[in-house]
């Protein structure tokens, strides 16, 4: 049976099928390559191409090494063979992807339009029409959207020029066919998007003025002269030129084809129901203009527009809400544009004023609407209600669009509804409006990266390239706000002197970037001060205090923590910020400010300042954030010393199981080192910071994230030797010396273990001086030292009977099992892995049963009992998988495939190794993933698929090579081998003492 063919898309995501299957083509950085291979057809690309495709000026350290990572895994998805590829070929040292024609939607796309043409110039348009629309169906949305790299960053401008070009072929193409009634709506939203392009205004122009709406024609041109002059100092072209005259004097020639001028009338949209004769008859147009320079918010502008544009038996309310800043005036505006001519009977606009102190009365509103539609001011109702009952008769059996800008709140907004079908209102605000009846809503957040980055160069202009790395940074500083993105790039615009480096250096220093976020009259910290203002004075405090902690989200009882008040006070707080639009909630239960937003409120002063009560919030925050962690650790290690004082305080959350506290700080751990990093300074505790520190050390070892602690242990320890305090220098070196012992920096993490051995030994803290012998040991074990490791282990556990820790007990017993096990006494291993399970169990330390149970196989398996290995390790991953515990599973899981393996079962062996390797890439573990791949290539080599074996092999000599460790030369070993050296010997796997 014929393989089912390959075909690609980079019209759109970056996608792959063979026949109706989609291949999996791996993450950004892998796809990236395949689309720079696809888009240069069959060309070889050199290695140093490729590399600079990928990186530009700051590729990895070992950015050849990835990329061939990379175009291996293609492979293994792309290719029949994988030992005699076909498509992506080796091409000196670098590569090239053959495909058969066809099978690029970018090449059938230019091949379509290729062949309009040549029906368009064989006088043929009804079939140029077809092709260029088929071609346009191919797109999926924006061409290689997320994907990294400076060479796709140009291809996806150019694709997307390229798709405008042929766009605007196919409305050509529809004028020549006389469909300009069809277009006229698509070419408003077109050149509303591209105001630079005249040859789509023209189209729009034409197609107006055959719609018999010459005066809206002569409107665009007008616009367009405008928008010329103000962003270029030009005038239009001479064709736009010509076209204006010709629209100005009616010439026959702009008639629709095969219909005379006079009849071009009766194409023109039907009018509305005729007004009465004492009916006012005017159609206002009081629409802002629209901005030159929108850019993105596609999926927004379809939203509204579709919605917009409905016909419905009742009015379209829609409401767009968002934090100050973030472009919601811009976007109904620009959404209004693009659908006046939906709503002939006129668009009123007015800013309601309601991010100020006086925002503007209902009744005022409705008597400068009834104006513009022509009651006269003698005929204008005195009250609210009269007004309001006017206003929806003047508008029933019309069709009129109205925007309603910085609504304060619903009640503003809802005398001011139409009472019938036909008219639609857009209303925009910072909260959001509730109880409007029938409406939907758009929550506007920030600009997608690549939308930032586009505003700014749109502005900035050509110096923008010069500088990419500097531009993704100041857009970044901005937060992607729309206000503050604009504002810097005007700033720099109007600084020709300035680098846009300079302008983020300027930007990084958070204490003076809502000042340099500045220009005339437009300010990021002005429009954040509008909303303020609007604070009663409790919730004007609570937004200061909830800002304190830089963390990358609230949680309810953290909140409470940091205003000292009740979980339920707290949460009816979080809640009315989040309509009030001064605070986000991403998830329930999660709370976040924008980051400048955040930066405002922490800036800004209460009435009687707020140093003082800031620093309270925090140190109540730590303080809830290490009674929780304590309660944490009790449950993952029942009894432990290093949580002294109970369980938790009332301010901590009541977990159900060890699972469950287990998951808490792995969703935590973020903004747990975060509160460490910022409460290790001269102002805070720098002790309970330690303290916070050292309790995390458990979830960071089963989790595998230790360079995620590196600056806050960095922190603690810069403050807490600056201050003298040993008690928390010595718990600073051990959390360090952990991380650099699980990182691959062993002479330093033994420095600091044994400085801070040193320094409990001076203080008397013997609780720690247990945690550190156990540090000492693990750096013993990846040294290979096994005498250190179990001297180092005895002493921690004589210290944890000292203090009664069984749990700790137990798995230092465990520990020094494993001990025993990598020198060979496999007897005595199975004894003191046996009593580690039983003090486990005694402990009801379930994590410790599992650790029990697992170095109980690594020692039966050394006498040859391989079956009843096979039992502990399955008993050990049951524990795991209950628990949480990924680390250890995934050693668990490894050991189970090597037993498989040594037992004749190479199919469920692989299927074990697999797992345990996609955990392993899943925390992190460069190590066990290299572990993993070297068992799999055995296995796959037991099966006998040698090729794959050694791909396998390959992976992990490039990870060994990496970390620099010892077990490099035995795969190189296994590579010139026949693949048969069998199971590994024992490699060490040290673990944490609070498992």
């Amino acid at each position: 049976m014929d393989t089912p063919e390959l075909r690609f898309t980079v019209l759109g995501p970056v996608r792959a099928w063979r026949g109706d299957d989609e291949l999996g083509l791996g993450g950004p950085q892998q796809r990236a390559l395949l689309a720079v291979l696809l888009l240069n057809r069959g060309r070889a690309m050199p290695m140093g191409a490729l590399v600079d495709a990928l990186w530009g000026d700051e590729p990895p350290p070992r950015a050849v090494g990835t990329v061939r990572t990379y175009a291996s895994r293609l492979r293994r998805v792309l290719e029949d063979d994988r030992a005699s590829p076909q498509l992506l070929v080796s091409s000196g040292q670098g590569y090239a992807l053959r495909t058969p024609p066809g099978l690029l939607d970018a090449e059938v796309f230019e091949d379509l339009a290729a062949e309009a043409g040549r029906a368009r110039s064989a006088g043929d348009p009804a079939r140029a029409r077809e092709l260029l629309g088929a071609a346009l169906d191919l797109w999926q949305g924006a061409p290689l959207p997320a994907l990294p790299g400076p060479y796709l960053r140009a291809r996806r401008a150019r694709l997307a020029d390229r798709r405008l070009a042929v766009l605007q072929a196919r409305l050509e193409a529809d004028l020549e066919l006389g469909r300009h009634a069809e277009v006229v709506g698509e070419l408003a939203v077109l050149s509303a998007e591209h105001p630079l392009r005249e040859p789509l205004r023209g189209l729009l122009m034409i197609a107006l003025y055959r719609c018999g709406r010459q005066a809206e024609a002569l409107e665009s041109y007008a616009a367009a002269r405008r928008t010329l002059s103000r962003e270029l100092g030009i005038d239009p072209g001479p064709q736009l030129r010509r076209l204006h005259e010709r629209i100005l004097r009616n010439d026959p020639s702009l008639a629709a084809p095969g219909r005379p001028p006079e009849t071009e009338d009766a194409h023109a949209p039907e009018p509305g129901p005729a007004p009465e004769l004492d009916a006012p008859a005017e159609r206002p147009a009081s629409l802002p203009a629209d901005l030159a320079d929108f850019t993105g918010r596609t999926t927004q502008i379809q939203r509204l527009t579709g919605w917009l544009s409905e016909h419905t038996e009742e009015p379209v309310v829609v409401s767009v809400s968002g934090v100050g800043g973030v472009g919601k005036t811009a976007l109904a505006v620009h959404a209004a544009h693009a659908v006046r001519a939906g709503y002939p009977d006129g668009q009123l606009y007015i800013d309601l004023l309601g991010t100020g102190e006086h925002p503007l009365p209902p009744s005022v509103v409705l008597g400068e609407f009834l104006r513009a539609l022509g009651v006269p001011d003698s005929s204008v109702p005195e009250g609210e209600v009269e007004r309001s009952a006017l206003f929806r008769s003047l508008l029933s059996g019309r069709r009129v669009l109205i925007v309603l800008d910085n609504a304060r709140d619903a009640r503003q907004v809802r005398p001011l509804l139409p009472g019938t079908a036909g008219c639609a209102v857009l209303v925009t605000s910072r909260a959001r409006p509730a109880r409007l009846p029938g409406a939907r809503r758009i929550d506007l957040d920030v600009l997608e990266p690549q939308e930032a980055i586009a505003l700014f160069t749109g502005i900035v202009g050509a110096r923008a390239a010069a500088e990419r790395r500097a531009v993704v940074d100041v857009v970044g500083l901005c937060g992607h706000l729309p206000l503050a993105v604009r504002i810097a790039a005007a700033r720099l615009a109007s600084r020709p002197g300035w680098s846009i480096r300079t302008l983020a250096a300027r930007l990084a220093d958070g204490r003076r970037r809502l000042a340099e976020l500045r220009i005339g009259d437009l300010a990021v910290e002005a429009t954040f001060r509008l909303g303020y203002d609007q604070l009663d004075a409790p919730t004007a405090r609570a937004f200061r205090l909830l800002a304190v902690p830089d963390v990358p989200a609230l949680t309810p009882p953290a909140a409470a923590a940091l205003l000292g008040t009740s979980r339920a006070a707290a949460e009816r707080v979080l809640e009315s910020l989040v309509d009030l639009g001064m605070l986000d909630s991403p998830a329930p239960g999660r709370y976040r400010y924008h980051d400048l937003l955040g930066l405002f409120a922490r800036q800004v002063s209460g009435p009687d300042g707020d140093a003082s009560a800031r620093r309270a919030a925090l140190r109540r925050l730590l303080r809830h954030t290490l009674a929780t962690q304590r309660e944490v650790l009790h449950l993952v290690s029942p009894g432990t010393p290093l949580a002294p004082g109970g369980a938790t305080t009332a301010a901590g959350p009541a977990f159900r199981s060890a699972a469950e506290a287990r998951a808490w700080t792995s969703r935590e751990l973020t903004a747990c080192l975060a509160i460490i990093r910022q409460a290790a300074a001269p102002e805070h505790d720098v002790a309970e910071a330690a303290d916070l520190l050292v309790t995390l050390e458990p979830v960071l070892e089963d989790g595998y994230r230790w360079d995620e602690a590196r600056p806050a242990a960095r922190a603690v320890l810069d403050e807490a030797t600056r201050r003298g305090d040993r008690r928390a220098e010595a718990r600073a070196r051990y959390v360090l010396g952990r991380i650099l012992t699980n990182t691959g920096r062993l002479i330093e993490a033994r420095e600091h273990a044994e400085r801070a051995i040193a320094l409990c030994r001076e203080t008397g803290d013997r609780v720690l001086l247990m945690c550190a012998f156990d540090g000492l040991s693990h750096i013993a074990f990846h040294e290979h030292d096994t005498h250190e490791a179990i001297g180092n282990i005895e002493q921690a556990l004589a210290l944890a009977r000292e203090f009664g820790d069984r749990a700790g007990e137990a798995v230092r017993t465990g520990n020094l099992a494993y001990a025993y096990a990598e020198a060979g006494k496999a007897a005595e291993a199975v004894t003191a892995a046996e009593r580690s399970r039983t003090l486990a169990r005694a402990a009801g330390h379930a994590a410790g049963e599992a650790y029990a149970l697992y170095i109980l196989g690594i020692a039966l398996r050394a006498l040859d009992r391989w079956e009843e290995a096979e039992a502990r390790f399955d008993g050990a991953r049951a524990i795991c998988w209950s628990q949480g515990l990924r680390a250890l599973e995934s050693y668990v899981l490894l050991r189970l495939a090597e037993t498989r393996l040594r037992r004749g079962r190479p199919s469920e062996a692989r299927d074990a190794a697999e797992r345990s390797l996609a955990i392993g890439r899943e925390i992190g573990e460069e190590y066990h993933q290299g572990r993993a791949l070297t068992t799999l290539g055995l296995i796959l080599s037991a099966l006998g698929e040698h090729d794959r074996a050694r791909v396998r092999w390959r992976e992990a000599l490039e990870l060994f090579t990496t970390l620099g460790v010892a077990e490099a030369d035995e795969v190189r070993r296994l590579l010139h081998s026949d693949g048969a050296a069998g199971v590994f010997p024992l490699w060490p796997y040290p673990f944490g003492r609070a498992l």
